[in-house]
């Protein structure tokens, strides 16, 4: 696998004083490579081709934080010789604006939550995320096992305050954990991470059963701030 980096001038437009500059990454392998289908679709929400194992969330994941960032993406592949991903950022002409603060949210300082997901480095970066700002942290790999979980907590008298869960997993996936969470405890917040939040919410395509959608990966403010609307209408 070979990593690529570099500053890329274009050509100024009719109304551009100077050339128009962006980031390039590119990502290689020397791997078994697509076919043209498969390369014009991989981008698609749920298209994979590792049937029952794959999700076919991965990549369009990567389209929509590319999207988010106003970058370009390209896939050039051959089979059996590989593939080769390269993104291509803006480099802002403007000078960068002074960073505001960052918006306080009320939030409980210690709160019993469940975090289901089958990333283990997601998972582990949200806990350590989470603990670090004083929560208690359960993690559940998959969304079976979250079920499972979350069941025996209730059973043991040990409620979790929020359960967050991705969206996409194999077999069980988060709609069908919202959905186990609410019908056994109507009460309990249910917090869904998936690649394309912004576009569910604005298109107003939350899913039944969840309170708040989160982008993935979540940044802390926004963790925040979905925890606090999450628990504004008990403390209210």
């Amino acid at each position: 696998m070979t990593l690529r980096t570099r500053v890329m001038g274009l050509s100024p437009g009719p109304a551009e004083g100077s050339a128009l500059r962006q980031v390039v990454i590119e990502v290689a392998d020397t791997g078994v490579g697509m076919e043209e289908e498969t390369r014009r679709r991989c981008l698609e929400p749920f298209f994979t081709t590792k049937g029952e194992r794959g999700t076919g969330l991965g990549l369009a994941m990567v389209y929509g934080v590319a999207q988010r960032h106003n970058a370009q993406i390209e896939i050039d592949s051959v089979v059996s010789r590989g593939t080769t991903v390269q993104l291509r950022f803006p480099l802002p002409t403007a000078p960068a604006k002074p960073l505001q603060a960052a918006l306080v949210y009320p939030v409980p300082s210690r709160l019993r939550i469940l975090i289901v997901d089958d990333d283990p480095l997601l998972t582990k970066s949200l806990r350590d995320i989470l603990e670090a700002e004083g929560h208690s942290i359960v993690t559940s790999n998959g969304g079976q096992a979250g079920i499972d979980t979350f069941h025996e907590a209730l059973r043991q008298n040990k409620s979790f305050a929020v359960v967050i869960t991705d969206l996409g997993m194999p077999y069980v996936d988060g709609r069908k954990v919202a959905r186990a969470v609410k019908t056994a405890s109507p009460s309990t917040p249910v917090i869904l991470l998936t690649g394309w939040g912004q576009r569910l919410a604005a298109e107003g395509d939350i899913p039944p059963y969840v309170d708040r959608i989160l982008n993935k990966p979540p940044k802390l403010v926004a963790l925040r701030e979905a925890l606090a609307h999450c628990w504004r209408p008990a403390s209210s």
